[in-house]
């Protein structure tokens, strides 16, 4: 019976070992196959990623796009470094089939570096790696933890490696940062996030991964000082975007989802609401630069999540208290005017002048427009002025802050308002001279390319905004914008936000201004 036992004993002690044994190899593979991707969100909230493959390689070679969008400049240079590991065959064996990923991050100053990171399976990938670039001819000089890499054509790029991470940059302080920091802790959430979609980017030719958190830090090079304007979406958004890339010699399009994190956001409103077809936009001027387009299913319904969002917001006893004075003093209900009357639709604009404006859409303006006889008063024929501050606000929350107490009309069922009356005039003169934005073949050409259903829709216009971007964009990215070899030519950039069970269906679309030309 002792034998027994003992054997018994022996055999579970064996088991539990090799058990031991395997799956810390397991976790330690694991690990080291996440070390390139922990490295790069620590530095950059804005990341592509790709197989190092030579058929995808060739296709993104077809993608003219991303030297215009990059700038010829850094583009030349990376063009310079593929163009290496493509002819050497020991640089290829040591990264064949494993994931790049490029983040872009802010540098010093007005500029904005790049960092690659990825790894090497192999051991001793130090020593071959090295061994390779010499045999590929580039000049190296180590310093510390980085080795200086100066290419045939005078390109400049910084390269550290550890453990089997590889990375390299245009700069030397990216990656200074990044062995800094320890790569398991920091962004762990974006990790974790990119990693879940494993399986959605399985079979795509390339991927974008996108963290909110970081974009406001990513702009400033660009733009200088608080993004105002319709720009405020990007301040302070805890939200993750993973997207796939559609290959297209003519546009750049990305699909796939976008998750809002924070629980009092906004945008988590629309999270789970059916997407809409979409029809306010065709109210707007030609001259709109932007637009924000917000849309639901049914208000009543709505409107539940909206209370919370000013309960968390601690605004709910203030707003309550408004609604309760406003009746009381005019001996109204207003739950029988915006709730009752409005259809699905709202939206907030921007024209090429900065002048802002918003409307919503209405199931029956004229008997809306009777009802708020008592809370206006009459500006001019056409334009009325709102007496009481923040109705709009109250009843649709966060576009809306801004506008106080507007001036606003009610035509075809849309009421529209701005804050300054010229404003809402010249929108007014315009919409009668029939002088609108979904009569220009820009606007005709980006919609045909996406769905006319979704929940949050976000658009600029390139020409519109140009004045706009001038003013308050930094000299390098100001040329650039306008530079017909770089981003003079792309005419219009949307993201589109559908709600699918409590995150978002996406799309995001850059349109070129020769796309238009071939087709009219």
């Amino acid at each position: 019976m002792k034998k027994i036992l003992l054997s018994i004993i022996t055999l579970l002690t064996a088991i539990v070992t090799m058990a031991y044994f395997y799956f810390s190899k397991l976790n330690k593979a694991h690990a080291e196959s996440d070390l390139s991707l922990h490295a790069i969100v620590n530095a950059s909230g804005f990341i592509f990623s790709f197989e190092q493959d030579k058929s995808v390689l060739d296709l993104l070679k077809g993608q003219e796009n991303f030297e215009e969008i990059m700038g010829a400049e850094k583009f030349k240079a990376l063009q310079s470094l593929k163009n290496i590991v493509r002819s050497s065959p020991a640089l290829n064996a040591l990264t064949q089939k494993q994931l790049i990923y490029l983040g872009i991050l802010p540098g010093k100053g007005k500029e904005l570096n790049f960092v690659i990171s990825t790894q090497s399976d192999q051991e001793n990938s130090k020593v071959q790696l090295f061994q390779a670039l010499k045999t590929a001819a580039i000049k190296l000089d180590s310093a510390g933890d980085q080795t200086k890499l100066t290419l045939a054509d005078s390109s400049i790029f910084y390269l550290a490696l550890k453990d089997h991470l590889i990375l390299l940059s245009n700069s030397p302080e990216p990656i200074k940062m990044i062995l800094s920091k320890p790569l398991n802790k920091n962004e762990e959430s974006f990790a974790t996030y990119i990693k879940s979609g494993s399986k959605l980017t399985k079979n795509s030719l390339a991927q974008l991964y996108i963290n909110f958190n970081r974009i406001p830090e990513l702009l400033k090079p660009l733009l200088p000082g608080k993004l105002n304007g319709e720009l405020t979406i990007l301040n302070q958004q805890d939200a993750f975007a993973l997207l796939t890339y559609n290959f297209s010699k003519e546009k750049v399009l990305f699909t796939g989802t976008t998750q809002v994190n924070d629980p009092n956001s906004y945008y988590q409103l629309f999270a789970e609401e059916n997407p809409q077809k979409m029809s306010i936009q065709n109210i707007l001027p030609e001259r709109t630069a932007n637009f924000s387009i917000y849309a639901l299913d049914q208000y009543q319904l709505w409107s539940k999540k909206l209370d919370q969002w000013f309960t968390q917001h601690k605004a709910a006893q203030k707003r309550l208290k408004l609604t309760e004075t406003i009746n009381q003093k005019y001996h109204l209900n207003l739950e029988l005017l915006f709730p009752k009357y409005f259809q699905n639709q709202m939206i907030t604009f921007q024209l090429n002048t900065g002048e802002s404006l918003g409307a919503i859409n209405l199931s029956n303006g004229d008997k809306l427009d009777q009802l708020l006889l008592d809370l206006s008063e009459n500006y001019s024929e056409d334009l009325k002025l709102f007496k009481e501050p923040e109705l709009l606000y109250t009843y649709f929350g966060l576009p809306f802050q801004s506008f106080k107490k507007p001036y606003y009309l009610i035509l075809d069922n849309y009421l529209v308002f701005a804050n300054h009356a010229a404003t809402l005039q010249s929108f007014l003169d315009d919409y009668r001279a029939n002088k609108l934005l979904i009569n220009t073949s820009r606007f005709i050409y980006v919609s045909n390319q996406l769905p006319n259903s979704c929940n949050l829709n976000f658009y600029i216009d390139h020409q519109n905004s140009r004045n706009l971007l001038a003013k308050n964009m930094n000299t390098p990215f100001s040329k650039q914008f306008n530079d017909t070899k770089a981003l003079k030519n792309y005419e219009s950039l949307v993201y589109q936000m559908s709600g699918d069970h409590g995150k978002f269906q996406t799309n995001l679309l850059i349109n070129k201004h020769k796309d238009i030309e071939k087709d009219f």
